[in-house]
């Protein structure tokens, strides 16, 4: 199945050497000349499900704007001091959870090529951090970083560029696409990172997605080709027999992977905006997602009781533990307490987080690989 089934190209960008090469790459699709206005305003009359309909379609356009941000984390929870490279805009994969559906302005993926312009503004951010900071930039906010990836060939040019910077590249995805990354002078400066749930999620819930194997296969690869490696278990979802579930994929995933190699390890449950709660029930009727007890929070997303999240937390902590007295396990976009009663510890601010961050890169770049 073509993950992207027509092309298009802003008339700004006509001859523009990137934007061109990448439209080769997607050969035999031709590019058609428009712009995102005219494109939505089809999407949105011809598609009974725009948002579905968008995620077979990207644009090529130009952004005035700053391409590398900082996250905005959420206000009274502690965030980890991430800086996002917009590159892409939209996924062509399909999670039923995924909060870009109920805040994209448009229907289809929009790729920024401008990756000269990226690279700037990573210097001049890294100049700018503070002595003993490692900064640590992603492509995986707002799109999956290696979907398209081997076409768009973006990684190919900002994997040897990171190599030689005292800084991170992390590549967030739910595919096998690794391919054309394995031979790539890395530096051990890229992380390559898969978002991992027990195959039951990933069948009903993550549509359109690798196999839980094949991600599993993927991430061994890149990590006998050097790279470090994270693991995002995020969103975790609670359902009949998950503890059984999940512990076995706690298995798999050290069955795979040598744990010295694994950079970090993310945990997050689900959680999600009052606009996502309606998009879910139309778009996946058949999703169980919503049937757990969400209640709405003080940041205004629905989330899992606090006592569940810890107890869900605890034992995550604990099977991980099995593996390894040194993994560096964090809980995304949670309070302090939390982190208390969960993990036993606390970083106590943002600020807290990024440090131990800088600590374990500092430290994973002395021995790995």
């Amino acid at each position: 199945m073509a993950l992207i089934e027509r092309l298009y190209l802003d008339p700004s960008l006509r001859g523009e050497e990137t934007a061109e090469r990448i439209i080769k790459a997607f050969s035999p699709l031709e590019a058609k000349v428009k712009g995102g206005e005219e494109i939505k305003r089809e999407v949105m009359l011809q598609a009974d499900d725009p948002l579905t309909k968008g995620k077979k379609i990207l644009l090529l356009s130009p952004y005035p704007g700053p391409l590398v941000k900082r996250c905005p984390g959420t206000k009274g929870y502690i965030c980890c001091g991430y800086k996002v490279i917009n590159l892409l805009v939209n996924c062509p994969m399909d999670c039923s959870y995924c909060i870009l559906q109920s805040y994209l302005n448009n229907p289809y993926i929009v790729l920024y090529p401008h990756f000269e312009k990226i690279f700037s503004e990573v210097k001049v951010m890294i100049e700018g951090a503070p002595e003993g900071r490692i900064l640590r930039f992603g492509t995986g906010e707002l799109s999956d970083s290696l979907a398209l990836d081997e076409e768009i060939g973006f990684s190919q040019e900002a994997i040897p560029f990171f190599s030689s910077l005292e800084a991170i590249l992390e590549l967030k995805t739910k595919t096998a696409r690794v391919g054309h990354l394995l031979k790539l002078p890395h530096g051990g400066k890229t992380v390559i990172s898969w978002s991992l749930n027990p195959p039951k999620v990933v069948r009903e819930e993550e549509h359109l997605t690798a196999r839980l194997e094949e991600r599993l296969m993927a991430a061994k690869r890149v990590q006998e080709a050097g790279y470090p490696v994270g693991v995002h278990f995020d969103p975790i979802i609670p359902y009949p027999g998950w503890q059984e579930d999940y512990l076995r994929l706690i298995d798999a995933l050290f069955s795979h992977l040598d744990p010295q190699g694994v950079i970090w390890i993310s945990l997050g449950t689900f959680r999600l905006t009052p606009a996502l709660k309606g998009i879910v029930r139309e778009r996946f009727p058949k999703s169980g997602i919503l049937l757990g007890e969400l209640l709405p929070a003080e940041d205004g997303k629905f989330r899992y009781l606090k006592p569940l999240r810890i107890d869900i937390y605890r034992k995550m902590y604990q099977w991980l533990r099995g593996y390894g007295d040194d993994l560096f396990i964090y809980l995304c976009m949670e309070r302090g307490d939390v982190w208390q009663e969960a993990l036993g510890y606390t970083p106590r601010s943002t600020k807290g987080l990024v440090e131990m961050f800088d600590e374990r890169v500092k430290g994973f770049w002395r021995r790995w690989p």
